[in-house]
C-alpha cells in the first residue's frame, strides 16, 4: 500500500471492467442542445447518481442517430445500463432492435418519449397540454396562437399541437402558428411586433416551452403589451425562472424529481437482477397557474 501510494497507481478501469463486467457507469442518453429544462434534468440525474457509486456517461443519442442512423458508436461504452431522456427521434428505433445489440445492458427510457418495448417513466405531457388550453379558455381568451421556433420538429407533430388544434377546433377559434427565428428575447420580439401589428391580434399565447415563454415575456414588455392583462402566456416544463421572473409565468410543470428517481431506481433494480420483469409508469405533469394568465 506504501508503494501504491507513493506511485500514484490506480487501477485500471478497462481492465477492471473486463475483468468484473462492472464498469461502474451509467449511460444517459439524451438531447444535447441547450434548454433550461434539459440542464435541470441531466443536474438531477447527476446528483441522484453521486449518492451512489455510479458515474455519468453522457451522449446525444439523437445527434448520433441523425448521422448514421445506428447506435453503434453509443454503444461502445462499457456501461452497466442506459438511460434513455426524451431521445425522440431514436427511442422507437432503439426499443426495435435492443435485445439484438445489446441484450445484456439494462436500458430504461424516460419523459415524454419511450419504448414500450422496455421498462420506462413517461410523462403523459398531453394530459398537460389538454389542461393548459382548457385554462386559457376558461378564462376567456378566444385568439390563442401557438408559438413554436420554425425549425422545431414540434411546428406541426407532438401532443403539445395536437391539444392545441385540437382544443382550438372543438371551441370553433381559428388556429394561428407564431414561427419565431430564435429563442432569445431579441429573436422573439421582432416575431411577435410583427404578428402584434396584424388584425386581429392574439389575447393568448401556448409556448412550446418555458424558453421561448420567458422569451416572449420580456419581449412583449419591451413592446409596451402589459403581460397577464394585455396577453396571457403558457409555457411547459416548470423550470425555476417562471416563477422567478417579474410576471410569474404559467407553466405545464414536469415531475423531475419522481421521474429521475424512478428511472433510476428502475434501471438499478435491473442491474442487480437482469430477470426482473418490466417496470413500467406513467407521470402526470401538473399546470401551475401563474399572473400570466389569470386575467
Amino acid at each position: 500500500m506504501e508503494a501504491v501510494e507513493k506511485l500514484g497507481y490506480r487501477p485500471n478501469p478497462n481492465a477492471r471492467a473486463l475483468m468484473t463486467g462492472r464498469s461502474g457507469l451509467v449511460g444517459f442518453w439524451m438531447c444535447l442542445q441547450y434548454s433550461r429544462y434539459r440542464s435541470q434534468v441531466l443536474d438531477r440525474m447527476r446528483g441522484l447518481l453521486g449518492q451512489t457509486e455510479l458515474a455519468m456517461a453522457v451522449t446525444d443519442i439523437d445527434e448520433e442517430y441523425h448521422w448514421d442512423h445506428s447506435f453503434n458508436r453509443s454503444l461502445r461504452v462499457p456501461v452497466e445500463g442506459i438511460i434513455a431522456f426524451d431521445a425522440s427521434d431514436s427511442i422507437q428505433a432503439l426499443g426495435q432492435v435492443y435485445d439484438r445489440l445489446a441484450p445484456n445492458t439494462p436500458f430504461v427510457s424516460m419523459g415524454i418519449y419511450w419504448s414500450n418495448a422496455k421498462s420506462y417513466v413517461g410523462v403523459d405531457l398531453r394530459a398537460g397540454a389538454d389542461e393548459a388550453m382548457d385554462h386559457l379558455l376558461s378564462t376567456g381568451r378566444r385568439r390563442i396562437a401557438y408559438v413554436v421556433p420554425f425549425n422545431s420538429s414540434l411546428v406541426e407533430e407532438g401532443v403539445r399541437v395536437e391539444a392545441y388544434r385540437e382544443k382550438m377546433a372543438a371551441a370553433g377559434f381559428a388556429i394561428d402558428t407564431i414561427l419565431t427565428h430564435g429563442v432569445t428575447s431579441a429573436e422573439v420580439g421582432v416575431d411577435l411586433a410583427a404578428r402584434l401589428a396584424e388584425s386581429p391580434a392574439p389575447d393568448a399565447l401556448l409556448c412550446m416551452n418555458d424558453d421561448l415563454a420567458l422569451a416572449s415575456s420580456v419581449a412583449l414588455t419591451k413592446l409596451g403589451v402589459h403581460v397577464g392583462s394585455d396577453i396571457a402566456i403558457v409555457g411547459f416544463d416548470g423550470i425555476q425562472e417562471t416563477e422567478d421572473c417579474p410576471c410569474p409565468i404559467t407553466t405545464v410543470k414536469q415531475p423531475i424529481d419522481e421521474m429521475c428517481a424512478l428511472a433510476l431506481r428502475f434501471l438499478k433494480s435491473q442491474m442487480e437482477d437482469p430477470l426482473r420483469p418490466l417496470q413500467q409508469q406513467i407521470l402526470k405533469p401538473s399546470l401551475i397557474i401563474r399572473d400570466s394568465s389569470k386575467g
